[in-house]
């Protein structure tokens, strides 16, 4: 007998029924878990739940953090509403030629990158790309970008979203992990802004809000 999923009702398998009839099922029940990411809502929140919790334990208590660099108590940090329709697929556009984009820091100085890729995707059924550089320094890749909320419920400086290696032609971008940059919470630190090709004339709300102790 064939391998099914474990979600199916086990009276399709019955043998008598016809194959056309199975097989339409075993391709949607796929489809659906493929978009779906393959998790219910409560696990979608959960996981988002832990990466936060993650974060501001790193922010409390490691030493790279601003708040125990400057011996500082962390106040309480800020997100919106956790929201599965701010979890995107994107697709990956290399750019081929190679071109440097200067990027302005918050203490004023600027910094050159290499602009890497791409990513286009839809909210609200609206079209959207950003764009991701690569640093000249240490070839990390970097995506800040800015929204319709920046400067009002989250940082007027934009906020960060990691991206992973890129290394296929489609990338997910979950909006709830989107972050502050360091000089959210202290303007000693010095923070590339996003460039202007990744202002959004859309509203993400999802991720963090703009931190005040």
């Amino acid at each position: 007998m064939p391998t099914v999923f474990p979600i199916f009702d086990r009276s399709i398998l019955d043998m008598k029924k016809p194959i056309y009839l199975i097989v339409p099922i075993a391709i949607a029940a796929l489809i659906y878990f493929t978009l779906s990411g393959g998790e219910s809502a409560e696990e979608f929140e959960a996981s988002v739940l832990v990466h936060r919790a993650e974060k501001e334990d790193y922010l409390r208590t490691n030493s790279g953090s601003p708040f125990v660099q400057e011996g500082i108590e962390a106040g309480d940090f800020s997100y919106f509403p956790i929201d599965k329709k701010y979890k995107v697929t994107a697709k990956v556009e290399k750019i081929l030629k190679r071109q440097i984009l200067m990027i302005q820091n918050s203490d004023g100085s600027s910094q050159r990158y290499l602009k890497y890729a791409w990513l286009h995707f839809e909210i609200n059924e609206i079209p959207q790309k950003l764009l991701v550089l690569k640093s000249m320094v240490d070839s990390s890749l970097f995506l800040g970008f800015a929204d319709d909320t920046s400067g009002d419920t989250s940082y007027g400086g934009g906020r960060y979203l990691d991206v992973g290696e890129l290394k296929s032609d489609r990338a997910t971008l979950n909006f709830n992990l989107s972050y502050n940059p360091y000089c959210a919470y202290s303007p000693k630190f010095q923070c590339p802004f996003p460039p202007k090709e990744n202002i959004l004339a859309v509203k993400i709300e999802a991720g963090e809000r703009d931190y005040s102790k």
